[in-house]
Formats: C-alpha cells, sequence, structure tokens
C-alpha cells in the first residue's frame, strides 16, 4: 500500500461558529475550499475544553479521566503511546513545526523532529521575567483573567509567532524529504490577545456586535457564576474582542491556504497521495454569556472544526453525526494503513470519510474538565447525545443543564427539570465513564507531581531551548488601533 503524506494544521481556540459557515460569519475562503474539497464534521467537540488536557487527548486517544492531565501543567507520561508512535515504526518521519504545548523534558511524545518551539511556556518552572521582557504589554494577556486589557489592531506576539511557524512548514515542504511524511503545523492564532492585523480588525468592527447574551444572563452552575464573580464586564470591549478575534481567523484562514497550496505541490512532486487535516483543540466564548476563552462546555468553548480532505476522502459533504477531537489518531491511522492497537476513546473515522460506512449518529461524545480553584475542584462532564447535550458538575447536580441544540443552538433553555427521564439517562452515561470523587483525587496527585517537577527542574536546571523568544520589539508595545 502506497502511503500518504499527512499535514494536520493545528489551530489553537477557533471555535467553527466563527467561520464562513458559521453563525456568525468570517471570511474563510480557503476553509470554505477546503469543505468543497473534502468532509466537514460538523458537530465535533473537544474532549477537555483546555489547551493541554485537550492536545494530549487527542494525541493519546484517550480521555482526559485516563491520561490523568487536566490542567495546562501537566503532560502525558513519556511511555503512553500517541498515535505518532505508530507512524514512525510504520516508516514515516513526523514531524512538529510549532506549537503543541508539551510541558517537561519529552518535547516530542512520538515526533522525530521539531522545527519551531513553542509560543508558551515548556518547562515546569515559568520563565517570567523572560517572558515579560518579551511579549511587553501583552504579558499577562495570554491568561483568560487578563485578555481583554489588550485589545485592537496592529502587531502582536501571537502574529509574529504564527508567521515564524508558517514560513517554516513553507520552506520545509519546498524541500524533498525521502520518508513519507506526517506533518503538524502547529499556529496559537487565534487565541488571545485579541489582537488582529489592522485592517482585519477594523473591517470586522464595522461589522460585530454584542451577543444577546452578554446582556440578559442565563441562570447556570454557580461554579460556573464564579467564574464571572470577580471580572469587569463591558459590552464595548465585547464587541472589539469579537472584531479581534474575527480578524484572526481570517488571517488564519489565509495562512491555512498558503500551507494547503505548498503541501499540494509538496505531493505533486513527490508523486504521493496526500491527507489534509484542519482541526483546533477548542474553542472561544469570546463574551457569551460574559465568558472568555475556554473551560467551559457550552457550544463556543467546546465545539471544534474538523475538516478533512484528499485521495480517497469524499468531497462537498457534511456529516453531522457527533465526532470528538479523540478521533484524529485513530482515523489518520486507518487511513494510512498504520496499525494502532491500543485502547482508545476515539474512534477511526476513515470508513465514514471514503464513504464505505455510514456515521454513528447514535454516539455518546463525551468531554470532562476540572472546574474549581485548589481549595474546591469539581469535577465536569458534558454529553453529547442525538440533539441534546447534558452538563454535570460533582457536588452541584441539582444544578445540571440539559439542551436541545436543534432547537436551542444559542443554549439558552436548561430542560434539566422539564425532561427529567432524559436527564437521567445522560447522567448514567455519564456515570460509565469516570468516578467523580477518584478524578478529584487524581487531579491533586498531579498537581503535587507538578510541584515536584518545579522542585527538581530548579534543583538540576530549566531547560527553555524549545521556547520561541524571538518576538520583536514592535510586538511588544500597545497595538496601532484600539
Amino acid at each position: 500500500m502506497k502511503k500518504p503524506d499527512i499535514l494536520i494544521y493545528l489551530s489553537d481556540q477557533h471555535s467553527p461558529i466563527f467561520s464562513g459557515w458559521g453563525a456568525v460569519p468570517v471570511e474563510t475562503p480557503n476553509l470554505d475550499r477546503l469543505r468543497e474539497d473534502g468532509t466537514n464534521f460538523t458537530e465535533s467537540y473537544t474532549s477537555c475544553p483546555l489547551c493541554v488536557p485537550a492536545r494530549m487527548s487527542m494525541l493519546s486517544a484517550k480521555l482526559p479521566s485516563r491520561t490523568g492531565v487536566y490542567s495546562n501543567f501537566d503532560t502525558l507520561a513519556d511511555t503512553t503511546p500517541t498515535f505518532l508512535h505508530p507512524f514512525v515504526a510504520a516508516g514515516y518521519e513526523t514531524v512538529l513545526i510549532g506549537r503543541m504545548h508539551f510541558i517537561g523534558q519529552d518535547q516530542r511524545h512520538g515526533f522525530t523532529k521539531r522545527l519551531v518551539g513553542d509560543i508558551t511556556p515548556v518547562t515546569w518552572n515559568r520563565p517570567g521575567e523572560a517572558l515579560a521582557r518579551e511579549r511587553g504589554v501583552f504579558k499577562d494577556c495570554f491568561m483568560d483573567t487578563c485578555c481583554t486589557d489588550v485589545i485592537g489592531g496592529g502587531e502582536s506576539p501571537v502574529l509574529h509567532y504564527d508567521e515564524t511557524v508558517v514560513e517554516t512548514a513553507l520552506e520545509y515542504l519546498s524541500q524533498e524529504h525521502e520518508k513519507p511524511q506526517l506533518i503538524v503545523v502547529g499556529t496559537y492564532g487565534p487565541h488571545y490577545p485579541y489582537v488582529a492585523p489592522k485592517e482585519l480588525y477594523l473591517k470586522y468592527l464595522k461589522r460585530v456586535t454584542v451577543p444577546d447574551s452578554f446582556e440578559t444572563d442565563m441562570p447556570m452552575n454557580r461554579l460556573l457564576e464564579k467564574k464571572k464573580k470577580d471580572r469587569s464586564f463591558d459590552a464595548e470591549g465585547a464587541r472589539q474582542a469579537i472584531a479581534a478575534y474575527c480578524g484572526m481567523i481570517e488571517h488564519m484562514d489565509g495562512q491555512i491556504g498558503r500551507i494547503r497550496a505548498a503541501f499540494n505541490d509538496y505531493s505533486k512532486c513527490s508523486n504521493q497521495t496526500s491527507i489534509f487535516c484542519y482541526l483546533s483543540d477548542h474553542g472561544d466564548q469570546v463574551g457569551e454569556n460574559r465568558f472568555y476563552g475556554k473551560q467551559t462546555f457550552f457550544e463556543k468553548s467546546a465545539k471544534i472544526p474538523f475538516l478533512f480532505a484528499g485521495d480517497g476522502i469524499g468531497s462537498a459533504r457534511s456529516v453531522d453525526a457527533p465526532v470528538s477531537i479523540m478521533d484524529l489518531g485513530p482515523t489518520m491511522c486507518e487511513l494510512a494503513g498504520v496499525d494502532f492497537p491500543v485502547e482508545t476513546d476515539g474512534i477511526s473515522l476513515a470508513k465514514v470519510l471514503t464513504g464505505d460506512e455510514e456515521p454513528d449518529y447514535k454516539r455518546s461524545i463525551i468531554s470532562q474538565f476540572m472546574a474549581g480553584d485548589l481549595n474546591e475542584r469539581s469535577y465536569g462532564i458534558m454529553v453529547r447525545k442525538d440533539q441534546f447535550k447534558y452538563i454535570t458538575y460533582h457536588g452541584y447536580e441539582n444544578e445540571d443543564m440539559l439542551f436541545d441544540l436543534a432547537r436551542d443552538s444559542n443554549e439558552k433553555t436548561n430542560l434539566n427539570h422539564r425532561m427529567p427521564e432524559l436527564s437521567s439517562e445522560l447522567r448514567n452515561i455519564a456515570l460509565t465513564f469516570a468516578d467523580p470523587k477518584q478524578q478529584e483525587r487524581s487531579f491533586m496527585e498531579h498537581w503535587q507531581m507538578h510541584k515536584w517537577m518545579m522542585a527538581w527542574e530548579k534543583e538540576t536546571g530549566m531547560n527553555d531551548g524549545e521556547r520561541w523568544s524571538k518576538n520583536p520589539a514592535t510586538a511588544r508595545d500597545l497595538p496601532e488601533v484600539r
């Protein structure tokens, strides 16, 4: 069997609700073309609405309850197989260009080479002074609590980092390579800071409006209310953040177009079949229900784009059966004829992509998250089945949420008490995946491990070599337009 070249473009924090086909229109001609050329899974979800847990889950095809990774201060054990390992065994070169959010000594987890480091810390200890020096006014804007401190149009560390990643990927694709390629191009946009190129920011500032839910709060779980309690919210600031977010997405779309064109040229020159995939790790609320960033199970936070195109893959198809980010690895393995004989929570969608199998519309899709703070951690789980979404947090079960997404895509009406039998059914499904108390104990054990690793790293030395640190001085000041 001829081995296909594979390129996965992995962005950070892109909700597909903001796109050419989404409820919030953004001009994304290259992603629109990818949809026309391939298959779009319209009901795709992250397995955790947070960067590191989602990415480690994606690579291992296992839920966070099985990896034990629930925070951004954690990582996979280096002996945990990712779907990259069997590709290496099958003769592939597995290449990471840019972001993956690995923490600690193992910056590969199955990649055979890395061409650009990460924009965020790669060590257990944060290099605070270096980050402040390199990022300038943006030093705190990478955190959700401060993400709206700087909004506008101009330069930012994210825009410069992503351009470095893209240019490096284009250079790599212009070269000949002996082995079949599995390449992951990892960019950081449209993750905040909310700063887009000036022209795009001004363009969307004229178009966007504040979400209705920004002014009319829906009654919700007390844990979620706590997230908003200490934040100040401004409607005009929300509109500006949405404009910047949309501008960043259109800017990213142009980069995706450049990468896809170069990858197609590379595959033609090497006379190889090829597969191209675009996805993100989670979404962004961008002011919805007065939340910014992720860490909720609401649609804008939990849904992800998931598009495939290439040899043998059906074109101009939209599949609305629910699927998971964990399906990426098993799918790529089957499409490439690579064995991945480990127990996974993700499944292969290969036969759906080739038209040899109907999608499973009855499948339950799971997302997990550890909410609260260190003094009170609460295991949360989302179950998406049919058109319904059920959300529950341990200790707050009397505040569970149930939404009918077919009739209520904006999740304004909680049906939990109106449909008790369905809530009970979905609650029972949730309990089959993990014991909440055990998950909370596991989280605290991993947090203790994190503190020990910090102490060990301070004693033995911190290797910060794979962190991108070349943000120019021009991208450390306030953006030109605010």
